[in-house]
């Protein structure tokens, strides 16, 4: 699969990455990071290493959870399938 370069900006800073994911798509999860990172920034007062670090436990626990809902609802979905059939 061809592999993107995109540049994306994260607190200020430029990246450069190699991606195959379509350079809208890596430029709009770019976006989020940087929001996310912003907004724990302010409320952290941390270095830019903290704040990173921070950043990444916050967005890893935000999928988590949508994981877990997903699961929850998928789970729901199916038992009211089930008592359709019945």
């Amino acid at each position: 699969m061809k592999k993107n370069r995109v540049v994306v900006r994260l607190m200020g800073r430029d990246y450069a990455l190699l991606t195959d994911q379509p350079p809208e798509e890596t430029q709009r999860v770019a976006r989020y990071v940087d929001r996310r990172m912003r907004e724990l920034a302010i409320t952290a007062r941390a270095s830019e290493g903290v704040v990173s670090v921070l950043s990444a436990m916050t967005i890893a626990d935000e999928l988590f959870r949508a994981q877990e809902e997903n699961i929850r609802l998928k789970k729901e979905l199916a038992a009211q399938g089930q008592q359709r059939q019945a």
